[in-house]
């Protein structure tokens, strides 16, 4: 018997699906899964699980909602926008920079943006500051205009910054070779089809939590983040409207990168098939370890034969254990500045590396796999494509009886 296995089979049992017999280990697959399912959670696991999945909130997302505990928080989320889907297409990302924010803070906040990109000399164009315009085109809308990066070509990113209600919101587009207007004009345009909604209330557009989209774009491609506060807990989401998804199994393409990554040393919890938001999808759920610490990876991705809006490429990541988030203050108000600034203008934030305080230590899962699974299974079933999501095609003009001349214009 290799080393490796004999190992295996020394190591102590982890987590209520840890083999501590031989026969079972030898066994197979089948009565591993046969275990699991007979497997009888401890009274404090029942609890937990309890307060994790009763009254959860429910979210929008992109074209769909997810219903996830209540005491989870919005990490960040991003989508891009595509307009055409030809090599000249245009893009603008859109973020939620933060909610319940006042005038005065979102004041404040453009005011220090503006100071740490307009510090910035680039030293391509004469030292010239590298914020090249600002345009207050409403109390509540600030266009912004700077170099992309210290060069000499005439490359820019745009930014219009928005107060929607109290929600801030921020678009991004580049522009090249001295080309801006178009970009301008796009971002001024969009802003006038973002809504602040409740997420049972959204209807049609791509929603990222209080706010909606009802742009006319062609492609979507998004990411969100969602845990409890300062915890070892995420919950990781990509959306990608017509990718048509991959062509390897998640299982294949999980096992090969354990192969790779992990030595193959490490716990297929459970897999298979699955329904997610209404179509055909796959999971994997593994667990592995290292001298340290332990950690669960739990994987879910759908696949379809006919990518749209209404039927997007879905991937959810659930980890445990690793790194904790840093708590937050609840007395401090959240940075509506550092994370998104250019790379250029973000000086001073960071102390030294020599002067950095040393990282904590990886931590253990705080939830059992009992419990993980059980948020898991809670939380896919709720997903769901909102009904009028993607509103019905515009008619084309040109293909219309009036304009081909079959009927007489205004004709009842």
């Amino acid at each position: 018997m290799s080393c490796k296995l004999t190992a295996q089979l020394q190591r102590k049992p982890r987590g209520p699906y840890a083999q501590t017999d031989l026969h079972f280990f030898m066994a197979g697959f089948h009565d591993v899964f046969r275990l699991r399912r007979l497997y009888q959670p401890s009274e404090q696991e029942k609890r937990t699980v309890d307060e994790l999945t009763t009254n959860m909130r429910t979210w929008a997302l992109g074209r769909g909602l997810i219903d996830l505990p209540e005491s989870w928080e919005n990490n960040g989320a991003d989508v891009k926008l595509y307009y055409g889907l030809t090599a000249d297409h245009s893009t603008v990302v859109v973020r939620v920079l933060g909610e319940a924010v006042s005038q005065k803070r979102f004041d404040d906040a453009l005011e220090e943006r503006e100071s740490r990109i307009a510090a910035i000399k680039n030293d391509e164009q004469n030292d010239a500051p590298m914020l090249v315009s600002t345009q207050s085109l409403t109390p509540q809308h600030k266009l912004l205009q700077y170099y992309k990066r210290k060069t000499r070509r005439q490359s820019f990113t745009h930014e219009l910054h928005l107060l929607i209600d109290d929600v801030y919101v921020m678009l991004r587009a580049d522009s090249y070779n001295g080309e801006t207007a178009p970009v301008e004009n796009r971002l001024k345009n969009l802003a006038t089809q973002i809504f602040k909604v409740e997420p049972l209330n959204a209807g049609s557009g791509f929603a990222m939590g209080p706010i909606v989209i009802r742009s006319d774009h062609d492609q979507e491609i998004a990411s969100f983040s969602f845990g409890p506060p300062a915890s070892d807990v995420r919950l990781e989401i990509y959306i990608n409207a017509l990718s048509p998804g991959e062509t390897e199994s998640l299982q294949a393409r999980g096992k090969e990168g354990a192969r790779i990554f992990l030595a193959g040393d490490y716990e297929n919890l459970r897999g298979g098939f699955i329904t997610l938001a209404d179509m055909r999808a796959e999971e994997s759920l593994i667990a592995f370890s290292d001298d340290t610490h332990r950690q669960i990876l739990f994987a879910s991705e759908v696949f379809r034969d006919n990518p749209s809006l209404s039927r997007p490429f879905l991937t959810f990541r659930l980890s445990a254990g690793g790194m904790k988030n840093e708590a937050i203050d609840p007395d401090e108000p959240e940075d509506l500045v550092r994370w998104t600034l250019p790379s250029f203008a973000r000086k001073g934030y960071d102390l030294p590396l020599w002067q950095q305080p040393e990282e904590p230590d990886p931590v253990n899962p705080s939830l059992t796999d009992y419990e993980a699974m059980a948020v898991w299974d809670a939380i896919l079933k709720t997903v769901r494509i909102r009904f009028g999501a993607v509103p019905p095609p515009k008619p084309d003009p040109f293909y219309s009886p009036e304009a081909r001349g079959l009927v007489a214009e205004g004709t009842p």
